[in-house]
Order: structure tokens, then sequence, then C-alpha cells
């Protein structure tokens, strides 16, 4: 795997840990700081995960041509490379869904957090 393609891997797997992380019942005052810190990020984020999903897919169009008049070994080099076209293709899209269930979490638990402070207070 290419050096982006392994970062875009590691940031796949972080957002699975970050999901995990804010399922466990955690205090609202390090979600505030989540919020207001990564706020800014998040776009910027989803926008190159945008980028990569549209290139793994571009690539993955391109391979899927099958010319029946190529040799064996050049239809097994497009089979490899449609193979790795795809896996970056999921990659990308499993990454940006993630952090887009990472943001509605976020939110949801703050908002929780807020409605059972205004519970306790009255």
């Amino acid at each position: 795997m290419s050096l982006p393609w392994t970062i875009m891997a590691g940031f796949l797997y972080t957002d699975i840990a970050i999901v995990l992380l804010l399922l466990s019942p955690i205090s609202s005052r390090f979600l505030q700081m989540l919020i207001i810190q990564l706020s800014y990020y998040f776009y910027i984020i989803v926008g190159l995960l945008i980028i990569a999903f549209l290139d793994a897919t571009r690539e993955t169009w391109k391979y899927s041509k099958v010319d029946e008049a190529e040799m064996l070994d050049i239809k097994m080099q497009n089979q490899l490379k449609m193979f790795r076209a795809q896996r970056n293709m999921y990659i990308s899209g499993f990454a940006g869904f993630l952090c887009l269930v990472i943001r509605r979490l976020v939110a949801l638990i703050s908002k929780n957090a807020v409605l059972k402070q205004k519970i306790k207070s009255q």
C-alpha cells in the first residue's frame, strides 16, 4: 500500500477508536473541548476524504474496462490495479462515513449532557 493510502487506513482505524471511545460513558467537558478543537478541521478532513474517494472511484472505473485481446499478464496486472483501487475506495468511503458518524455522536452526546444539567438544576 502506498504512503497516502496507509495514512488513510490509519485514519480509518483512528475513526473506529474514536467511535468506541464516544460510546463509552465519559464527561461532557471532554466532549465540549473536542467539539471546539475539531470543528474547524472536520470540514478539511471530510473534503480530503471526498477527494480520495472520488480518485479511487475514478481508478476503479478506469480499470473496470476489460479488453479480451490483452495478454494474460496484462490482464493480471489490471486485476491487481482494480483490486487496489476498490480497496482504496472502500477505505476512503468508510473513513468518510465514520467521520460523519463521529460528528453526529459528539453532537448527540453533548445535547444529552446539556439536557441532564438542565434537569439537575431544576
